[in-house]
C-alpha cells in the first residue's frame, strides 16, 4: 500500500492531471516504480525466510537486528533491479536507423545516469522505510508469540518434510 501511494504522489508530482492520456512513458515509469517496491519486498521476504528467519524463540534484541538486515536486504535486491532496468534503458538503436543492419548501441551517459539513479531509488527504501520495516516485523514476532498454534502446526509440518 505505501509503494502505491508513493508513486501517486510520485505521478502528481509530475504535473498529469487526471482524466487525461497519460501516454506510455508514464506507464511504464508507473510500472517500473511499482515493480521496484515489489523488488524491496521479494528482498525483505527472503531474508525473513532464509537468512534470518523470526521464530518464538527469537530474543527482541536479535529480532531488531534481524528486521535491520531484512531492511538492507531487500534494498539490495531494489538496487539490483534498478540497475538492471537502467541497462536496459542504456541500449538504444545505433547512429544509423535505417541503414546498415541496425545494430544496438549502449549509450554510456545513460549507464552512469541510471546507476546514480538506482542507487539513490536504493538508499531512499533503505533510510525511508526502516522504521516501518521494523515496526511490520515487531508486529510478526507478537504475532508469532500470540499465535503458538499456528507456530506449532508449521513445525510438524516442516520436520514431516
Amino acid at each position: 500500500m505505501l509503494g502505491v501511494w508513493g508513486t501517486a504522489i510520485g505521478v502528481a508530482g509530475f504535473g498529469v492531471p487526471l482524466g487525461q492520456n497519460f501516454g506510455p512513458s508514464v506507464f511504464w515509469s508507473l510500472l517500473v516504480a511499482l515493480l521496484h517496491y515489489a523488488a524491496f519486498g521479494l528482498g525483505v521476504y527472503l531474508s525473513l525466510r532464509f537468512l534470518a528467519p523470526i521464530d518464538v524463540r527469537t530474543p527482541w534484541r536479535q529480532t531488531i537486528i534481524r528486521a535491520i538486515i531484512a531492511t538492507i536486504s531487500g534494498a539490495i535486491v531494489a538496487l539490483a533491479f534498478s540497475a538492471l532496468v537502467s541497462l536496459v534503458a542504456a541500449v538504444t538503436i545505433g547512429a544509423y536507423p535505417f541503414g546498415y543492419s541496425l545494430d544496438a548501441a549502449v549509450d554510456g551517459n545513460r549507464i552512469q545516469y541510471g546507476i546514480q539513479n538506482a542507487i539513490a531509488g536504493a538508499l531512499t527504501p533503505l533510510i525511508g522505510w526502516l522504521p516501518l520495516t521494523v515496526l511490520g516485523i515487531v508486529f510478526l514476532r507478537l504475532w508469532l508469540t500470540a499465535h503458538p498454534a499456528a507456530v506449532e502446526a508449521k513445525d510438524r509440518a516442516s520436520a514431516s518434510v
